[in-house]
């Protein structure tokens, strides 16, 4: 076949020139050469001579550490043994003592000496005249150090670095780079590699670890890895990937947006539900005060219409008792006529006026009785209710009323305790309320920052930063500075008392005194504020804290503060107390404190028990207030406990007033009836039997004279009777008159404000849902009316008052849940509380909550979609369309250069007889994890006509689902990241054997299991030939001049044919590749025919080491003695 690069000369790229050590291995106190000459030469020697330490050399000039192996051609456990320390220090063997019974490393070069070594290589390209010098110099100094050397020019160790030309102090490096310019020199073998790979036409670091296995390799193995981590570069997935994560993140921010925004609103359509809700009672709340406030004007107009109606009630009594009293007169002149008659008649003896008279009399004494009975049947109702004699006589009528008035009195008494009960617990109930918003508001404030301030004074110092257009810690309370020492805890209490008022004064940089003064001074604070102007000056210390006792040593300033200085010296003059419990110490001590909070300054002596004073949430130290949050957390909740409890308890009173108070209403009417009299009903009945016995006497008696005189002297007696009547009738009289007169005068005193149309109408809807239409027809059905409204009104406005609490406190709570949103809420919308930092959970801020929906319904969430829909539109899409692109472009770019290496394989014969020659080739691999991979790729990249048609919110949702689940596996699983996007995974390569003179494939190979151990190693070499073509750039156009040429192989010919020998050194030839054979004597012929110069290598004594350069005609002389030693 033809050779393999026809415009390729043999002089084309950089070939070795020669190899230069010093100091290295066994190689010892004398510069050696390998020349090389460009040429392809081979090195030899007996086993132990030192050629892996050349080669060894070798590796270290080109090969990173991490990806370089030593003496390649020894087995594992020699391998270790070999370093570039071991090469440094020339190690060679180990000898035994008897007397320590250890082994001892023996070696040439010492610490004392400080030796030093050097490693030198020179290229030449003679195609376009380029050189370049390899150099790594190595010394010991208190420790190993190296420097690599890059050089355009051709040096040797002699001339540049032997004869004094090299010195500890590093003055070479200054020399050498001043005699040859552009010369690199650093101590970074990254640095080093870099450069001399730009200058070789490397593709990249893989050709430096193809170099190294080239040396050592006998058997390839599996294909499929040798290809992915040999012969493919490792492209940038991850800066790839970055691209796409950093367009990802901008988009996940709008995302994250609106589901904020739709939590948000999730969080805020109940509370404006309820703030409707709440409105309505506080409307209603309104009605009902109204009405409270209306309805004593209207029962005033009813008492008054009542009383006037009374007052003509009294009149029509007053006429009434004016017309008996004219009857009573009437009757007592009818009989007085009578009476004359009768003393008339008893001359005449006339029965028949008599009889009349008796009728006309029994007609009146009838009524009366009637009238009392009635009276006494209502009597007797009341007096069994409270367990009273019904039908009394006089003397038990008088004890009922005593009765009654006792216990109407202790009744009273008990409505009265009550009241002041009741009065105790609403403001009781009003202070905890007031406490519990204090507490509310301090909690939220301090729950907005880490200091332990009040919030009082947190609140002017914003005025004032906001005044100033400053951050609020550029004008820090001395007590955010300073704080008590974790390990000083049982003093903590003592130092906060002494250094309360410190902590609480303000410190002011003096730019900013003169507006803070004129602000100071304009308004009213509403409390205490002490600050200090904090000038520019460096504040010196003329003495520094005490004993360890020294309060100031139990306290740390925050670091990092400007006013330290000033602080400490404000300390210092101030409060440099001696911290204390023996009292001794403490009597002794100018200035001392005890844990108590016991203080002494000179003669002044003081003790601040006050219970506020010693509580820790009123504590101002310090620049965490987590103590001080969970502290007013607690008392906020015994607060809403004791509010809870005196609801309860004001409830229960006002359940129990009730009661008592109708029995109090029930015992006035029983006390209304005063007079026995009007419910006496027995005179009248003895009257009536009396009379009628007259009557049947009257009738009976013949004796009518004997009848008149009873008559007349029943007329007396009637006489007198009347007369005592009308006395009785005249004091009634007089009564009426003094009733009617007194409620003239209340009926003048009665002030009825007048109604308008409106608050009359609610005052008669509301009664009327009482069921009260019409007006009372006496003042105790009105009393009975008034009493039931406003227990109903009491009640109701209760209820709604507390219903209209409960909303509000519903409320409450779902404005501080959002405003303090759960852990979970903030860690995944970090920027919440920023949205809320102007709002309070409180119903006054309901505008601002209402404002903010609103904004978010209608604004922000429609501006956030559409940002969203434009990240997605402009810059996601195109990332994750460019990202699949990309990557699948990488499984194009690999056909590609499967392609590229295929091309030298062509023309390569693999076998002869018949002749084949080989071809890389790829297939999809079969694995579950990257088939999932591009499912979830494939899913994420949108149907672009589907989505820009449509414009589905839903597809678009469901897209940004199908990104964030990608690339979130692809960030939280590294290492499944790292397979799946590295596309060298996605395909299994092997090689197919094909005739050359059909082109029919007939053979796939996988590994090299099945293959005998020449043909392994043929199969290997072809492989690794053409990844040497593909790294090394040698078949590309535009590096061939310029690429690397040399490799070495170690042991070459190890467990070969002559036939596959000579494979591969024709096919090294073919390659155009400068190869340095190591082989042992007695493979020497199978080289001869490729070589153009031997190394040959000796060992004096196993710890020195030589090699002889020959030329081909030296090497016929010495030819003889080569194969005797072998």
């Amino acid at each position: 076949m033809s050779t393999l690069f026809n415009s390729d000369s043999k002089e084309s790229g950089f070939r070795l020139q020669y190899l230069e050590i010093y100091n290295w291995g066994t190689f010892h106190n004398k510069i050696y050469r390998l020349n090389t000459n460009g040429n392809t030469s081979l090195l030899t020697g007996a086993n132990g001579s030192g050629k892996t330490t050349l080669i060894d050399a070798l590796l270290t000039l080109l090969v990173p550490a991490g990806k370089r192996f030593y003496n390649q051609s020894s087995g594992t456990e020699q391998r270790k043994d070999r370093g570039e320390e071991s090469y440094f220090w020339g190690y060679y063997g180990k000898t035994f003592s008897e007397e320590s019974l250890q082994s001892k490393t023996e070696q040439l070069r010492h610490k004392e000496n400080n030796p030093y070594s050097v490693l030198l290589a020179y290229f030449y390209n003679a195609a376009t005249m380029h050189q370049i010098t390899l150099v790594q110099v190595r010394w010991y100094s208190g420790e190993l150090k190296r420097q690599y050397i890059v050089s355009p020019h051709k040096l040797n160790i002699n001339d540049h670095f032997g004869n004094g030309k090299f010195d500890l102090k590093g003055d070479w490096k200054k020399k050498l780079r001043l005699e040859y310019p552009k010369t690199e020199i650093t101590d970074s073998f990254k640095e080093y590699a870099a450069l001399f790979s730009n200058i070789f036409g490397l593709r990249s670091e893989k050709a430096l670890s193809l170099f190294n296995q080239t040396v050592g390799i006998k058997v390839l193995g599996d294909l499929n890895t040798f290809i992915r981590s040999q012969m493919l570069e490792e492209t940038d997935a991850e800066g790839e990937f970055l691209k796409l994560r950093e367009n990802y993140d901008s988009l996940l921010t709008s995302h994250r947006a609106i589901r904020k925004d739709e939590t948000q609103l999730k969080m805020l359509e109940p509370i404006i539900e309820n703030r409707a809700a709440w409105q309505e009672l506080q409307d209603k709340n309104r009605d009902l005060q109204l009405v409270q406030d209306i309805l004593p004007a209207w029962f005033n107009k009813q008492e008054k219409d009542l009383l006037e109606k009374e007052l003509q009630v009294l009149q029509q009594e007053q006429e009434v008792t004016a017309s008996t009293l004219a009857s009573v007169n009437d009757q007592l002149k009818t009989l007085q006529l009578r009476k004359d008659e009768l003393i008339a008649q008893k001359a005449n003896n006339s029965v028949d006026e008599q009889l009349r008279s008796i009728e006309k009399t029994i007609h009146y004494e009838q009524k009366s009785l009637e009238v009392k009975r009635n009276k006494m049947e209502e009597y007797n109702v009341l007096a069994e209710k409270f367990e009273l004699a019904p039908n009394p006589d006089e003397q038990q009528f008088h004890d009922n009323i005593a009765g009654a008035e006792q216990l109407k009195a202790a009744h009273d008494k008990q409505l009265d305790t009550l009241q002041e009960e009741a009065f105790h617990y609403k403001s009781s109930l009003a202070a905890e309320r007031t406490q519990a918003t204090r507490l509310e508001e301090e909690i939220d404030s301090y729950l907005h920052r880490k200091n332990n301030i009040p919030y009082e004074l947190i609140r002017i110092r914003q005025q004032l930063a906001d005044m100033l257009d400053i951050a609020e810690e550029d004008l820090p309370f001395a007590g955010e500075l300073i704080k008590v020492k974790d390990k000083e805890s049982h003093w903590e209490n003592a130092i906060e008392k002494v250094l309360h008022n410190f902590g609480l004064r303000l410190l002011v940089p003096e730019d900013y005194i003169t507006d803070i003064n004129r602000y100071i001074n304009d308004n009213n604070l509403q409390t205490r504020l002490v600050y200090h102007k904090i000038e520019e000056e460096t504040y010196t210390m003329l003495r520094m804290p005490g004993e360890k006792e020294s309060l100031l040593q139990k306290i740390d300033i925050k670091p990092g503060t400007e006013f330290k200085d000033w602080l400490m010296k404000q300390l210092l003059d101030q409060f440099d107390y001696t911290c204390t419990d023996d009292m001794a110490v403490f009597n002794r001590s100018r200035k001392a404190v005890t844990s108590k909070g016991l203080t002494r300054q000179a003669t002044r002596h003081e003790k601040d028990d006050r219970p506020n004073r010693s509580q820790q949430n009123n504590y101002v130290l310090g620049w965490n207030n987590k103590n001080k949050l969970r502290l007013l957390k607690d008392e906020q909740d015994e607060c809403n406990k004791n509010i809870d409890s005196l609801q309860h308890s004001i409830s229960a009173l006002e359940n129990k007033r009730r009661d008592i108070a109708g029995i109090t209403s029930l015992l006035s009417a029983f006390l209304s009836l005063r007079n026995y009299s009007e419910i006496s009903w027995q005179s009248h009945a003895g009257i009536i039997e009396t009379i009628s016995r007259e009557k049947t006497q009257l009738l009976q008696t013949s004796d009518k004279y004997q009848v008149i005189c009873q008559q007349l002297d029943d007329a007396t007696a009637q006489i007198y009777g009347k007369e005592k009547e009308k006395e009785r009738i005249l004091q009634e009289k007089g009564r009426l008159d003094d009733k009617a007169a007194e409620k003239q005068r209340y009926f003048k005193l009665l002030k009825v404000n007048k109604l308008d149309d409106i608050s009359l109408q609610r005052a008669l809807d509301y009664l009327s849902d009482l069921a009260i239409t019409d007006p009372a027809q006496t003042m105790q059905e009105l009393a009975t009316q008034r009493k039931r409204a406003d227990e109903s009104l009491k009640t109701t406005l209760h209820d709604a008052m507390r219903q209209s609490a409960e909303k509000e406190s519903e409320i409450t709570r779902q404005l501080a849940t959002f405003v303090m949103p759960s852990k979970a809420i903030h860690d995944e919308y970090p920027d919440w509380l920023g949205d809320v930092s102007d709002l309070q959970p409180h119903v006054k801020y309901l505008d601002e909550f209402t404002s903010l929906y609103e904004n978010i319904k209608y604004q922000r969430l429609i501006e956030h979609k559409e940002r969203f829909r434009k990240y997605m539109d402009t810059s996601m899409l195109n990332a994750i369309t460019n990202y699949r692109a990309w990557i699948y472009g990488q499984e194009d770019l690999i056909r590609e250069v499967m392609d590229d290496l295929n091309e030298p394989l062509r023309n390569i014969t693999f076998n002869k007889n018949p002749d084949t020659y080989l071809q890389l080739e790829c297939r999809h691999v079969r694995d579950v994890e990257i088939r999932n991979f591009k499912d979830k790729l494939s899913s994420a990249v949108p149907d672009s006509l589907k989505y820009h048609l449509e414009k589905d919110d839903a597809y678009g949702e469901q897209l940004f689902e199908n990104i964030k689940l990608l690339i979130t596996e692809l960030q939280q699983n590294e290492a499944w990241r790292r397979k799946v996007t590295d596309v060298r995974n996605w395909l299994d390569f092997g090689a197919k054997e094909y005739y050359i003179a059909d082109n029919k494939a007939f053979k796939y190979y996988e590994d090299t299991a099945s293959l005998s151990g020449g043909e392994k190693a043929q199969f290997t070499y072809t492989i690794l030939g053409a990844a040497i073509a593909y790294q090394f750039g040698i078949n590309e156009s535009n590096r061939q001049h310029r690429s690397l040429r040399f490799i070495t192989v170690d042991e070459a010919f190890s467990k070969l044919d002559p036939e596959k020998s000579h494979y591969l050194m024709e096919y090294c030839g073919q390659l155009n590749l400068q190869l340095l054979v190591v082989t042992p004597l007695d493979k020497l012929n199978i080289a001869e025919p490729y070589i153009h110069a031997c190394h040959f290598v000796s060992n004096k004594n196993k710890r020195d080491s030589v090699v002889y350069n020959f030329t081909m005609e030296e090497y016929g002389e010495k030819k003889k003695e080569f194969e005797q030693l072998a």
